[in-house]
């Protein structure tokens, strides 16, 4: 379980990621007694920033830091162990930056959701004892707070985290773990149709 000291905001319990479909290496490397949030930092992670449907300061341009892609990049190496995908994330790579550039150079721009998504991972990380840890933190601690989508947390996932896992999927090939075979682009048949991706006939 992972918990802020004695708010309990912030709580992880491992029946949760088991049904979650981590892979049992990376449950392993979890203490049995769980993870902890220092207290400050579980104040940070929740704290108010903005209930708008639209993204913050989309006027403000610019590009990413090496430090912060990096740290979004993170992501990419967690999901790839934690469900076991084995994708090509050496090619993705230059993917990922090349679409997120697009984000954060042009209005609306992403650049301040990302640049507080970087934040947060810096911080979850300097707190964990290891980076699977922060990011099963970052990604399922599960919040006992109303408004939780307005807090910086809540904004990371649904801006950042989701989309970039989202890109992730299908772009690196992790999809094929599925069973999905790589038709062009990735996609067989209509990009409306709910059937978009097919699987390999053996």
């Amino acid at each position: 379980m992972v918990t802020n000291g004695s708010h309990g905001l912030l709580t992880i319990d491992r029946r949760t990621l088991l049904k979650c479909g981590l892979s049992a290496s990376l449950l392993t490397c979890l203490p049995l007694t769980g993870c902890s949030v220092e207290q400050d930092l579980s104040a940070e992670l929740m704290r108010q920033v903005s209930d708008s449907d639209s993204v913050l300061n989309p006027d403000v341009t610019g590009q990413l830091s090496n430090a912060e892609f990096a740290a979004l990049f993170s992501l990419c190496r967690f999901v790839d162990r934690a469900w076991s995908f084995e994708a090509d994330l050496s090619g993705y790579k230059q993917v990922l930056r090349s679409d997120l550039d697009l984000k954060t150079g042009q209005r609306p721009s992403y650049l301040t959701e990302y640049q507080g998504a970087a934040d947060l991972i810096d911080r979850v990380r300097q707190n964990s004892s290891s980076e699977d840890e922060a990011w099963l933190t970052l990604l399922f601690s599960a919040a006992d707070s109303t408004g939780f989508e307005a807090t910086r947390l809540g904004r990371a996932r649904r801006w950042v985290f989701e989309e970039i896992v989202a890109h992730q999927i299908p772009v690196s090939g992790a999809f094929k773990k599925f069973g999905f075979v790589n038709y062009r682009g990735y996609f067989g048949g209509s990009f409306a149709s709910p059937n978009s991706y097919r699987r390999a006939e053996l």
